[in-house]
């Protein structure tokens, strides 16, 4: 699906056949400029719809905006964190006529020290905004008192550090997101079933989301009669897939009557891998279009992904500090994105919408 592209000053000196210095005159009316290339400038302005008026004003104030962005590193196109990096993008290219830049920063989520070791780089810069996803907890805690103290306002995505004093958080709502996921994977295990939620995550302590997770996944039998429901919580400290498969057998072992799994990050194909491999009949609720998700479901290994919409989270993040930046606009404190739920029947269309 085509999205809309974002017209600058040079699509219209290209329609136009006119330079951009000559088009900058006229916007600006300073210089001259015969009737005939004004009235061709004019004509190009409106049939692009181009807005010179914003334009206009942000060089006029002589304004540059420095935005800085602090995602966990992503191995491949394919993996989740490049869908809100490439939102980000996108909207940097829309943007590019406003005297706005991104710098980009990623740090290893099984690292804690190369999160401060970016979110210290980050700071040498003094950028005019922070785009950020804290997923280690008590250093992002530090990094934004430290924003804070500069005046720099910063956005949370992805993941929320509730009662603090960021511009806004734009992401899913994580509590109703699991209480969602609890539905979903009651629908296709009996009632009776032992389920399981598995975090791939270094400590538990240090996940800003998961214990919100939790809550809301164990919510939904409290509300609905299955107080006894019994929900075991794994949590494996890496996605290496060694690993996870150590773990899982391990696990496995132990606990004989799992019948569903809800895996907390986008790594639900692992775990749909390793039930195909050892042929184990577990129903699998999982997060997020990434590539090998997308296959799984499709082999019948993933019952239901829920997508969160990271590539919207990236362009509503970057729009947000735009319209700070040359509206003052002040957000809303929390956007919360749409919750997809996606099945092998519909798969195809949310893969070429995104």
């Amino acid at each position: 699906m085509e999205r809309t592209k974002k017209i600058t000053i040079q699509d219209v000196a290209k329609y136009a056949n006119i330079s951009v210095g000559t088009i900058d005159r006229v916007i600006h009316n300073r210089g001259k400029v015969s009737a005939e290339k004004k009235k061709k400038i004019e004509d190009a302005i409106q049939k692009l719809n181009f807005n010179p008026n914003l334009l206009a004003r942000t060089l006029a104030l002589g304004n540059r905006f420095l935005i800085c962005t602090l995602l966990p590193s992503s191995p491949h196109s394919g993996h989740y964190w490049s869908i809100p990096k490439r939102g980000i993008d996108r909207a940097g290219t829309m943007y590019n006529d406003f005297g706005i830049v991104t710098d980009s920063y990623f740090y290893n989520l099984f690292d804690e020290f190369s999160f401060i070791e970016q979110t210290n780089k980050i700071l040498e810069l003094k950028p005019n905004g922070v785009i950020l996803a804290p997923l280690f907890l008590q250093e992002s805690l530090v990094f934004i008192k430290k924003l804070e103290e500069r005046g720099i306002p910063y956005i949370f995505i992805d993941s929320d550090i509730p009662d603090q004093k960021s511009l806004s958080y734009i992401g899913p709502d994580v509590k109703q997101s699991a209480y969602i996921a609890a539905r979903l994977l009651n629908s296709i295990v009996h009632e009776k079933d032992t389920v399981l939620i598995l975090n791939m995550v270094k400590g538990i302590e240090n996940a800003a989301a998961l214990k919100r997770m939790e809550s809301g996944f164990r919510e939904y039998y409290q509300k609905n009669g299955f107080e006894e429901k019994e929900i075991k919580i794994l949590t494996i400290n890496s996605t290496d897939e060694k690993i996870v498969f150590r773990e899982l057998t391990k696990f496995y072992i132990r606990n004989q009557g799992i019948r569903g799994v809800f895996v907390t990050n986008s790594k639900a194909y692992q775990v749909s891998d390793f039930h195909l491999i050892h042929e184990l009949d577990i129903r699998v609720v999982g997060y997020d279009l990434v590539e090998e998700n997308i296959r799984h479901l499709k082999l019948g290994g993933i019952d239901y992904i829920i997508s969160q919409s990271p590539f919207q989270q990236g362009i509503k993040a970057f729009q947000t500090l735009f319209e700070l930046f040359i509206y003052k606009h002040e957000p809303h404190k929390v956007q919360h994105v749409p919750l997809d739920i996606i099945i092998r029947e519909n798969v195809d269309f949310y893969v070429d919408f995104y």
